[in-house]
């Protein structure tokens, strides 16, 4: 009977073994933590699927209305700078592509200057400010490891604007004065029409971004954009006249050409990560050196 008990006794201690191998071998992370860190950064952690964020944009955008006429110098058209910001929802997917659409106050100005002997006099006018916009990027150049979301970003995108059709403004000036010798005095008027276009506008967007992670789900970015109007939004009318004879005309179009320069804070509310194949990262754990 000792005998039989020995023999199960020696049985058991060498299954234990083989068994134990077989969980701690599969199952264990290495025992080192700066031997697991060398195999995440090696073979790579828990990698980033696709996340959703909202971001809040703020930024100072330029643009420059098309001018026909100049009436001998008498107009210019400004550029105008205006601060303004918009909110977009987005989704990135594996941290190399994003797409994104959302809404933006986008001014689209037409300013006539008329200048005089004295200080010019300025007309400025601009449209709802309404736009929507669908945007592409993707990832050229990381600065840290993928997941953690730094780099710089290239970008593309449509926007389309709502035009009202309404008026936006008028003005009207006269002026007296004489030409050579003449004793007659003559009568110079200068009127302006504005109104917005009655159909829906589009403008194109080609940008560049450097991105920064801040945390987890915060992250920052610095971008420049440059804008091309396909048809105008805005549209100033300008007639100029002398003792009401011969008018000359001009017009001024405000398509949204121009450029863009923001910031970008962005917040990440959703993630979805793949984990690494916990057998074959134990697997090749022979080849660190």
């Amino acid at each position: 009977m000792m005998k039989r008990y020995l023999l199960f006794f020696l049985l058991g201690l060498a299954v234990l073994p083989a068994c134990g191998q077989g969980v701690a071998d599969y199952y264990r992370l290495p025992a080192q933590e700066h031997q697991y860190k060398r195999l995440v950064t090696r073979y790579g952690g828990p990698q980033i699927r696709d996340r959703w964020y909202v971001a809040l944009e703020g930024f100072v955008k330029t643009d420059h209305a098309q001018l026909d006429n100049s009436i001998n110098g008498l107009l210019e058209s400004d550029r105008v700078a205006k601060a303004s910001w918009g909110v977009v929802v987005g989704l990135a997917l594996r941290e190399r592509w994003m797409i994104e659409g959302g809404y933006s106050r986008i001014p689209i100005h037409t300013q006539v200057s008329v200048r005089s002997i004295s200080s010019p006099l300025v007309f400025r006018y601009m449209n709802g400010q309404n736009a929507f916009v669908l945007r592409g990027k993707r990832l050229v150049l990381s600065t840290s490891k993928s997941w953690l979301r730094s780099g710089f970003w290239l970008s593309g995108g449509l926007w389309a604007v709502p035009n009202s059709g309404e008026q936006e403004g008028i003005f009207s000036l006269i002026s007296y004065g004489k030409q050579g010798y003449r004793e007659a005095r003559d009568t110079m008027r200068l009127s302006g029409r504005t109104h917005t276009n009655t159909q829906l506008t589009a403008l194109a967007e080609v940008g560049a971004e450097y991105n920064v992670r801040l945390s987890n789900s915060v992250d920052l970015g610095i971008s420049a954009r440059k804008f091309f109007g396909f048809a105008n939004s805005i549209n100033t009318n300008v007639t100029y006249t002398v003792n009401g004879k011969s008018p000359q005309e001009a017009q001024l179009q405000g398509t949204g050409s121009g450029m863009s320069y923001g910031l970008t804070l962005r917040y990440t509310f959703a993630t979805r990560r793949t984990a690494p194949n916990v057998m074959e990262v134990r697997g090749k754990t022979g080849h660190i050196r």
